[in-house]
């Protein structure tokens, strides 16, 4: 019997990823991603002391800063 391969999604198959990993996904550092946060250029929010992104907001953030 065959099965079907689903394709790898382009991106993270996680909702949401912390600071570290936004920035290695975009091979910035973390002062970089703090800065987009601070600066109102890239949408994220505190849950406890972690600081989450979600990853259609930095989806987003790639297109305007590469655009």
């Amino acid at each position: 019997m065959a099965t079907e391969t689903t394709p790898a999604p382009a991106t993270s198959d996680k909702l949401f990823v912390g600071r570290g990993t936004a920035a290695s996904m975009l091979d910035v550092s973390t002062r970089t991603i703090d800065d987009a946060i601070r600066d109102g250029e890239l949408e994220a929010f505190r849950v406890g002391r972690r600081v989450l992104i979600r990853t259609d907001a930095l989806i987003r953030f790639v297109e305007r800063v590469t655009a």
